[in-house]
């Protein structure tokens, strides 16, 4: 597991034809965007017609195995014990002190058998946290450079779905997946989930490696008449920023709880996980952090390390930020002591050494999407 080389993904050849700008990201060349569309074209793209991702360089991890479900109950604080076989579930790793090592996300393929998706940063780390805390017959596989993954975004991706999948059905409900075939690229079955990143109706879809090229193509084919394009990484965080949805290493990391990322509804408190104790104990005597979204009200591109201030009182730091493509405007994300973080505050962003005037709002930033 210990690849030291940059890496590409099967599709990198691809890109290279469609115009991507790379950026090397946990390790891999990735797209950040393409040729005669950029950034912005991208974005909107995703907000109004249907947008393909390749995300391969997120991790991918296989558990199975006699007794693993109960396992995975115990080390994650989400109720996986309610899965159903089909449901797809946003989870967390956390460490014994209740801070986040990761945010996951968990398929249900059956009995004793999941599938998980993992931060492209943290694939190492999370394998070894998992394989520790995991018990014999569990089996737990790293699959990642077996399979590629791909995620198609935006409120036309099921009318373009419905052409490539090889059944006539209802669409599929959100969190949960099917296990499938792309037509134009049968021969492979895939992994296709009603899940996504962006706000957006859309889907994520696990291929194995030798079809992905098929799959990619035949989705980009199926939706030329619905205005597709290919989306790069740059896209793919504003498009969560507008969400208010949390970047690993930015808003959540070992240094913060679910709690004061805001992320204590997907924790089940009526079962036992690794980090339960602390986080009931920071429950009882409240947070000492609290993370807000804000947009500003003047001119100006909140980032990353800027300070907060309250007055002339420095309150907290940027996590996030960036200029809003549907908003027109600048919107970020920190952390500030929760006397700070009253919704409809006035705080003050340092911007190149100006305190520019924001206010702090409840997430999402943009609502339209489903």
């Amino acid at each position: 597991m210990n690849e030291i080389a940059i890496k590409k993904t099967a599709l990198y050849d691809l890109h290279l034809k469609l115009g991507a700008k790379f950026v090397s990201f946990a390790g891999w060349e990735m797209p950040i965007h393409y040729a005669g569309s950029g950034i912005l074209k991208e974005h909107q793209t995703v907000r109004t017609d249907v947008g393909l991702f390749d995300i391969s360089h997120m991790g991918r991890f296989e558990l199975s195995g006699k007794g693993c479900e109960a396992m995975l109950s115990r080390i994650v604080p989400t109720p996986t014990q309610k899965m159903k076989r089909g449901d797809a579930q946003y989870s967390m790793l956390l460490n014994e002190e209740g801070t986040v090592l990761d945010d996951i996300y968990i398929y249900k393929k059956g009995k004793d058998k999941f599938f998980l998706i993992v931060n492209a940063s943290n694939r190492e780390k999370d394998f070894l946290w998992l394989q520790g805390h995991l018990e014999n017959p569990a089996i737990l596989q790293d699959v990642t450079l077996e399979t590629a993954l791909l995620a198609l975004q935006g409120p036309k991706s099921w009318n373009l779905m419905e052409r490539v999948l090889p059944f006539d059905k209802e669409e599929i409900a959100l969190r949960t997946f099917v296990e499938t075939e792309i037509i134009p690229a049968r021969g492979n079955g895939v992994l296709v989930a009603r899940t996504g990143y962006t706000g957006e109706r859309g889907y994520e879809i696990v291929a194995p490696l030798p079809n992905v090229t098929k799959v990619w193509n035949a989705l980009l084919a199926a939706g030329g008449e619905l205005k597709i394009l290919p989306i790069g990484l740059g896209a793919r965080d504003t498009l969560r920023l507008e969400k208010g949805y949390p970047l690993y290493g930015h808003e959540i990391n070992e240094n913060t709880t679910p709690i004061e990322a805001g992320l204590d509804k997907f924790i089940d408190f009526t079962k036992e996980f690794i980090g339960k104790a602390p986080l009931i104990l920071q429950q009882a005597k409240g947070v000492t952090k609290k993370l807000i979204c804000f947009q500003l009200l003047v001119g100006g591109v909140p980032r990353e390390g800027y300070s907060i201030y309250s007055g002339e009182k420095e309150v907290g730091k940027v996590t996030s930020g960036n200029f809003s493509p549907s908003l027109k405007k600048g919107i970020g994300m920190g952390f500030v002591a929760p006397r700070y973080a009253d919704i409809g505050s006035e705080i003050f962003v340092s911007i190149h050494d100006r305190g520019a005037a924001a206010v702090i709002v409840k997430p999402p930033f943009y609502r339209k999407g489903k």
